[in-house]
């Protein structure tokens, strides 16, 4: 006796029917989000912070779950993929056209220094496979027709999550390693640094306005450009100081003061967010002068030092702790050839021999350099200080330790990130005439 299936019907998201009518289904679902791929695209022309953010947490989602729920529908999926390409991605991200290797970076999640706008037609079958993997045992009852057995078992389901998520995790290292290999150095590079801590945050950033995490269109997309070290349109080809213009000249070119703007901003706003948990926060604190300590070789000694920030309270009751502010740029002359943890390594311990010992033997009290690159990344003693003021705003506001963290890290990339854009996109002038030089003899001035 043989069952013949002769229709089918949609069933919680899926479709339960003979292989033909399965494809139907699909192809016709395929169809309505190849539609909302086009709608979320021409609304990228004008808003693509906010078509970005609508189709990495909404439509993105829509064809999840069918991937989990129905198998061999990897080829159904290839018309999305071609307007994901072809459409939105030139859309949101300003660069046309996409070239395959950029695709493929694209397709890495932003922790891993991607867009996280996966290839659907590329996962489609490895997302079954992990679904069923979950619930096999689900699987096996219904097939068996076992009801004492549809309960499941809560520790082989967790089991079984952790190593499907260690699976997917294992594969995007993999690819992300493949494509280290076989890009260019500065993209394998850029890839590196986009792939620390925090660095990719703002990406995966609701963008709220009252907590000044909205982009404008050109600065949304000049910050996936210097992500990915893509030159922008509309840069003049020579700085005003007379080199060659560049995003990386644009970042430590000391022509207009945004160097200066882009440090001073981000001591403002430690020092604003240190102000909510500790007492005489101060910015650029003057140290006590010298007398006769003895001080080791490479240790400032002018008398009217300053550092960025002091504050009391911080690392315990009453006691006094300096924080010294530094912004690199990791692709730098001075920094691109060497390797990050040292690039931070050396940042920090250059700090630390021109001022560690006159604070702690003179001022008697605490002393962190707080270095970041201008790509986002924290050096170690940064993030430990990040740690830190966390705990205390944790226990202050009484909130989750996570959404702080969260927070934190997301406000000071935002507004590192927009510095940075200025620096790029602001506006510089050669050397102006002093007022002293100018002949202000009006006596002889006539206008005919």
């Amino acid at each position: 006796y043989q069952r013949r299936v002769r229709g089918g019907h949609r069933y919680l998201g899926s479709f339960i029917g003979p292989k033909n009518a399965t494809e139907a289904y699909v192809a016709s679902k395929v169809k309505e989000w190849v539609q909302d791929i086009e709608d979320i695209s021409n609304a990228a022309a004008s808003e693509p912070q906010l078509a970005f953010a609508g189709y990495y947490y909404g439509i993105s989602k829509k064809w999840s779950y069918l991937m989990c729920t129905t198998p061999d529908i990897a080829d159904l999926l290839e018309p999305i993929e071609k307007s994901i390409k072809t459409k939105l991605l030139p859309a949101i991200t300003g660069i046309s056209p996409i070239d395959d290797t950029l695709r493929e970076v694209f397709s890495l999640s932003p922790k891993n220094g991607g867009l996280g706008i996966v290839n659907p037609s590329e996962i489609a079958d490895s997302e079954y496979g992990f679904s069923t993997t979950i619930n096999r045992s689900l699987i096996d009852a219904i097939v068996d027709n076992e009801c004492t057995e549809l309960i499941p078992n809560n520790l082989e389901v967790l089991k079984a999550k952790k190593d499907c998520k260690a699976t997917k995790t294992k594969n995007e290292e993999q690819k992300k390693f493949r494509l280290l290999n076989n890009c260019s150095t500065n993209l394998s590079r850029q890839i590196a640094l986009l792939s620390e801590k925090g660095a990719s945050s703002w990406l995966s950033t609701l963008p709220l306005k009252d907590c000044g995490f909205l982009l404008s269109k050109q600065q949304f997309h000049d910050g996936l450009r210097l992500r990915y070290n893509i030159p922008l349109e509309g840069i003049n080809h020579h700085c005003a100081c007379g080199k060659l213009n560049s995003l990386d000249h644009s970042l430590i070119c000391k022509l207009g003061g945004y160097v200066s703007l882009r440090h001073n901003h981000l001591r403002d706003t430690m020092s604003n967010l240190l102000e909510v948990v500790c007492k005489d926060v101060v910015r650029e604190p003057m140290l006590l002068p010298i007398s006769n300590e003895d001080l080791p070789s490479g240790t400032t000694l002018k008398p009217d030092a300053r550092l960025d920030i002091s504050c009391r309270g911080f690392f315990s009751a009453l006691d006094k702790t300096f924080i010294d502010v530094r912004v690199l740029h990791p692709n730098s002359l001075s920094n691109k050839e060497k390797p990050l943890p040292n690039m931070y390594r050396c940042h920090e311990n250059e700090k630390k021999t021109k001022y560690l010992h006159r604070v702690t033997q003179v001022e008697k009290a605490n002393f962190t350099p707080f270095v970041m690159s201008t790509t986002g990344g924290l050096a170690p003693e940064a993030s430990a200080f990040l740690k830190r003021l966390a705990q205390k705003l944790c226990l202050k506001l009484d909130q989750d330790y996570s959404h702080i963290m969260g927070y934190l890290k997301r406000k000071l990339r935002f507004e590192l990130l927009k510095t940075t854009l200025m620096s790029i996109r602001g506006f510089r002038k050669s050397r102006c005439t002093r007022i002293s030089e100018l002949d202000l003899n009006l006596i002889n001035f006539y206008v005919k």
